[in-house]
C-alpha cells in the first residue's frame, strides 16, 4: 500500500515537472514568435517609407552647385581631436572618446575595420577625378548622430559632410552593425533566463510578464528654437519621447 502510494507521488512529481517544461518551451517560442513578427512590421514600414522617400538625384539643371567642404581638412581634425597626425598624440584621450561617442576606442575601431571597404565606405576616386570622404568621417558623423540624437547637419563644419552623406551614412551603419553581429551577440533566451525573469517581474508584482517596451510622444511647446531640429516628429512638432521600459 505504501509502495503504491510512493509510485503515485512520484508520477504525479514528473507530471508537475513535465508540464511547467513545456509551458517554459511554449513561452518561449511565444516570445521568439512576437519578435518575429515584430521584426517583420518593422520591416514592412521602413520598406513603406523609402519607397515614399524622394530619392537622391545627381547633377541636374536648377540644383545648387556642391559645397567646397575641403574633406581633407576635415579629417586632419578629427584625426587631431581623437586619434594621431604628424606623430602627435590626440588632444583627447581614450576617456573622453568614450564619453562623448558612447563607445570604447576598440570597440570603434573593430566596426571601423570591418565596415571600411564595403562599398559606401570605400575611398575611391569619384567622376569628377577627386576622392570622396574618407570612411572615418562618415563613422564619426553617424556615432554623433546616434550618441547626441542631434540632427545630420549639425556636425557638418566639424566633420565636413553634406547633411544626406551624414544620413545615408547613420542608416548604412546602423544596417550594418544589425546583420553582422545581430546572430552572434543577440540569441533567444533560455529556460533557465526565462524563469528567472519571470521570477523577478512576480516580484515586482506583473507575474508572468517575461518583458515589456512602451514609449509616447509628448509635445513640447516650450521647445528651444536652436533644438527644434532634434525634436521634431514626421509630423513637423516638437515632440519628446517618454520610454517605459520593463524586463
Amino acid at each position: 500500500m505504501d509502495a503504491s502510494i510512493d509510485d503515485a507521488s512520484g508520477s504525479s512529481s514528473d507530471d508537475g515537472r513535465g508540464q511547467s517544461e513545456g509551458s517554459a518551451d511554449a513561452l518561449l517560442a511565444a516570445v521568439i514568435g512576437s519578435r518575429s513578427l515584430f521584426l517583420m512590421h518593422r520591416h514592412r514600414r521602413n520598406a513603406a517609407q523609402r519607397a515614399r522617400r524622394r530619392r537622391f538625384v545627381g547633377s541636374v539643371a536648377g540644383r545648387r552647385a556642391n559645397r567646397p567642404r575641403d574633406f581633407d581638412q576635415g579629417m586632419r581634425g578629427i584625426r587631431r581631436g581623437y586619434f594621431s597626425v604628424d606623430g602627435q598624440p590626440p588632444v583627447y584621450g581614450e576617456r573622453k572618446f568614450e564619453r562623448r561617442f558612447r563607445v570604447p576606442l576598440s570597440a570603434f575601431f573593430r566596426i571601423y575595420e570591418a565596415i571600411r571597404d564595403r562599398p559606401f565606405w570605400r575611398q575611391s576616386i569619384n567622376a569628377t577625378g577627386r576622392p570622396p570622404a574618407h570612411a572615418l568621417q562618415k563613422m564619426v558623423a553617424a556615432f554623433r548622430v546616434l550618441a547626441y540624437g542631434e540632427s545630420y547637419d549639425l556636425a557638418d563644419e566639424y566633420v565636413r559632410l553634406s547633411r544626406s552623406t551624414i544620413e545615408v551614412a547613420t542608416k548604412k551603419l546602423i544596417e550594418f552593425i544589425v546583420e553582422e553581429w545581430e546572430p552572434v551577440y543577440l540569441w533567444p533566451p533560455k529556460d533557465k533566463e526565462v524563469k528567472r525573469m519571470l521570477e523577478r517581474n512576480a516580484a515586482r508584482g506583473m507575474p508572468e510578464c517575461v518583458g515589456s517596451l512602451d514609449c509616447s510622444q509628448w509635445e513640447c511647446a516650450a521647445c528651444p528654437k536652436g533644438l527644434a531640429g532634434q525634436y521634431q516628429n514626421p509630423k513637423k512638432r516638437r515632440t519628446i519621447v517618454m520610454e517605459t521600459v520593463s524586463d
